[in-house]
């Protein structure tokens, strides 16, 4: 007889699962992340101010660092990525880069001391190379002003430079 068969379990949990996923994708809405964006024009060298914006997951590259300066000129809503910033140090234009030995410890931003026999010149790290495979020093590029850039310079081919790094 028809009415002593057997329950339809196998259906009726398919049905269950069809019917619950649909609805969590329903209610559960798109992911999204905070981004950062460019509030008010920026010119060139300037630190853009940014608001932050919710996107879609996964649509935009990596962000830029917001503390950074603009590597050209950036219009109020443009996404805020790595390419439209530089993080490295902001230096006057006339200052000149002396590549030196660094201690390994030493970060781009850092503040040097740059000890010359007779002189001390105070500079800033602006590269920061590979280190030796035996943890020596690192040669890197360290900026001075230029009254005493030829100095430095002299002295940095002569060997006769010891820079200090403060961290």
């Amino acid at each position: 007889m028809y009415w002593f068969s057997r329950p339809p379990y196998g259906r009726w949990a398919a049905a269950f699962l069809i019917v619950a996923t649909a609805a969590y994708m329903d209610l559960s809405g798109p992911a999204v992340e905070s981004y950062p964006f460019v509030s008010d024009d920026a010119a060139e060298g300037e630190s853009p101010q940014i608001e932050w914006r919710d996107v879609p997951a996964g649509v935009l590259p990596a962000p830029g660092d917001p503390g950074g300066r603009a590597t050209a000129s950036i219009v109020a809503g443009t996404p805020l990525v790595e390419a439209l910033v530089d993080v490295g140090p902001l230096l006057p234009a006339d200052w000149w880069a002396v590549s030196v030995d660094l201690a390994p410890g030493a970060v781009v931003g850092s503040d040097a001391l740059l000890v010359l026999p007779g002189l001390i010149v105070e500079g800033i790290v602006i590269d920061v190379g590979v280190a030796d495979s035996f943890g020596g020093a690192v040669q890197g590029l360290v900026a001075v002003a230029p009254e005493q850039a030829g100095e430095v310079a002299a002295a940095a081919a002569s060997g006769s430079v010891t820079v200090l790094i403060r961290p």
